[in-house]
């Protein structure tokens, strides 16, 4: 499996759009799209543009302007922090795949083992004849307390 991660930002130009009286321009959300391999996941990045100031191309605002720098800043700390969430889901895991990915970004937990099934792991590996460290430790103090 191809585990090369891509990330890209584009607007969301369909359904509702803001406009003010001020500047007739639309204002449209930012979406960002990552893609590992076949996997494929879309998320908001919170962020809105008016879409003059998008290039395409790019997937950033154009212009030195102050909104546009500050939103490029933005997204490179989006990008940045995806990457990183990449790394370390593919050190861990061997495998990732973009929802993995979106769910670490976004900090929604995915298959976090409970006190209970790690306790159930450790009575397992546990087996007789083995002794556990943790009987050692209870015989070598019942021991001394005689």
């Amino acid at each position: 499996m191809n585990n090369e991660l891509k990330v890209s930002f584009y607007l969301k130009r369909g359904g509702s759009t803001e406009k003010t009286e001020v500047n007739p321009d639309a204002i449209y959300p930012i979406v960002g799209k990552i893609i590992i391999g076949n996997s494929i996941a879309q998320f908001s990045s919170k962020l809105k543009i008016e879409e003059r100031l998008w290039s395409v191309k790019s997937g950033r605002a154009t212009g030195k302007s102050r909104v546009a720098v500050e939103l490029n800043r933005e997204i490179n700390k989006i990008n940045l922090s995806i990457h990183t969430h990449y790394r370390r889901i593919l050190e861990r895991t061997g495998t990732v795949t973009a929802q993995e990915v979106k769910n670490a970004f976004q900090g929604i937990a995915t298959a976090q083992k409970t006190l209970l099934t790690l306790f159930d792991e450790m009575m397992q590996d546990c087996h007789l004849p083995q002794i556990c460290y943790h009987q050692k430790t209870s015989q070598t103090l019942s021991e001394s307390q005689v």
